[in-house]
């Protein structure tokens, strides 16, 4: 699956696997033929014989392999899918310039034997003007891969690394968590039964404290391909036609744009980043064993869930808040007075307290009890709570320069000691529970209560679905 780094890197015309040169090409003995799909739009190059002989069987009869044919008429149909979601055609030779590369002008796929190395990508023929055109690498025959089926490998190819050709079309500079998240949100959109998103999402969930914007370092890892739980939750949330408008923001932008190009296609949807930020990180928290009750993702059962950065009677942490992350604790509370304790100052920082179901120590969470954003050090007294299990949720919902780091206690007046004990006497606290109507509640301290409406009448939009 290709990266940004390869768009950069590209020539100014690249080599086809039918020139003879190249990471992946036909050999001189290869034997070459090529399939149309029905509507045109495709032309599948394969060989009949040779090292990178493909899958001939012809069980229709027609004269033609169906593997190739296949291969088409899926291409086909997932380019008009992406069309009628609001996205462009990739662009091709003739918009380019270019004579036609495969014989015609339609998009062409290449059916090579990667050896196991791969098993499919896009790469560019030429780039002007911040737009590249290309075609498609697809392994030949998927014998020693992983697929549960030729069908499957097909329409997971055809519908990541075409995404990868549609996003071209606006801009050859996307890095690689905006490039691969979002091609896999759309092999989503395409195939909602897809396996290769859910897992995806759980390598996300299994490192929800780093900044979505800041993978691990190396090679593309299953952190970017994950991010694409990020924009499902927006399309969930502002309806399908966010996934068009952050491509469309990322025309003229390099890769140092994305996160702006996200905020403006969340402001065209009628919100902000930093208002859904955290709503993002309480649906993340509803999934796995903990989801059924709380709002969150259709599917948020078959994810894997995320895992307490601490837990126990009570909590004490000195940790580190990166932007547009989010760290999760598990507290078993024996029933009483509740309190959260910041030694260092939060400002910036938005919390939740999250009930588990029926008093368990564990399972399903409902909704935010209470949310708040504390403006300094201090106490903030979350009132007098039943025994149970709680799961605090603490985030930077900003696109900050810098991380906020926070040494802090939850707990009952025993366990909130190590951080100086709670302030119940209302002076230098990080705000009072205030009744919101309908039950709901809210940390607030002076100007706070302002910041803090937008989160609480975000909860309140009703969710879209496709």
């Amino acid at each position: 699956m290709i990266g940004a780094w390869l768009l950069l890197a590209a020539p100014a015309l690249a080599a086809r696997p039918d020139s003879g040169m190249g990471a992946y090409s036909y050999d001189d003995s290869d034997v070459l033929d090529a399939v149309d799909g029905p509507e045109g739009l495709v032309r599948v190059h394969y060989s009949v014989e040779g090292p990178n002989q493909t899958i001939l069987d012809d069980d229709d009869g027609n004269g033609w392999p169906d593997f190739p044919e296949q291969v088409a008429a899926e291409a086909e149909d997932v380019l008009d899918f992406y069309a009628g979601l609001g996205f462009s055609y990739p662009l091709g030779e003739e918009e380019m310039g270019l004579e036609p590369l495969g014989g015609s002008y339609a998009f062409d796929f290449y059916l090579v034997d990667f050896g196991g190395s791969a098993d499919g990508m896009f790469a560019t023929d030429t780039c002007s003007g911040g737009v590249c055109s290309g075609y498609m690498l697809m392994e030949n025959d998927f014998r020693g891969y992983g697929y549960s089926s030729l069908d499957t490998a097909i329409k997971v190819l055809t519908s990541h690394e075409l995404f990868h050709a549609v996003q071209n079309a606006y801009s050859a500079y996307e890095p690689d968590w905006l490039a691969e998240g979002t091609a896999v949100w759309a092999e989503f959109q395409y195939d909602p039964g897809n396996e290769d998103f859910l897992w995806f999402c759980d390598e996300y969930l299994d490192d929800t404290g780093r900044s979505i914007d800041s993978p691990p370092a190396g090679s593309v890892t299953s952190f970017s391909y994950g991010t694409a739980l990020f924009f499902q939750f927006l399309t969930e949330r502002l309806g399908e036609q966010v996934g068009p408008d952050i491509q469309a923001e990322m025309m003229g932008r390099d890769e140092d744009g994305a996160l702006d190009a996200i905020v403006a296609a969340i402001a065209d949807n009628g919100s902000t980043l930093e208002g859904e930020w955290p709503v993002f990180a309480r649906w993340n928290l509803a999934t796995g064993r903990r989801a059924g009750e709380a709002e969150s993702y259709t599917f948020a059962d078959e994810l894997s869930g995320v895992d307490a950065e601490a837990e126990g009677a009570s909590i004490a942490d000195d940790n580190r808040f990166y932007p547009l992350a989010a760290t999760y604790y598990r507290l078993d509370h024996p029933g009483g007075p509740l309190y959260f304790v910041a030694v260092d100052d939060p400002t910036g920082l938005v919390f939740s307290l999250h009930p588990v179901a029926d008093g368990g120590e564990d399972g399903p969470v409902t909704d935010a009890l209470v949310d708040w954003a504390p403006e300094g050090p201090g106490t903030v007294d979350l009132g007098e709570q039943p025994a149970g299990g709680y799961w605090l949720v603490g985030t930077h919902p900003l696109d900050a320069d810098q991380s906020v780091k926070v040494e802090f206690c939850l707990g009952d007046a025993a366990g909130v000691e190590p951080c100086g004990g709670a302030d119940t006497g209302g002076a230098d606290t990080g705000g009072d529970i205030v009744e919101e109507p309908g039950g709901c509640a809210c940390a607030t301290s002076g100007g706070a209560s302002g910041w803090l409406a937008l989160p609480l009448a975000l909860l309140g939009l009703a969710r879209r679905r496709r």
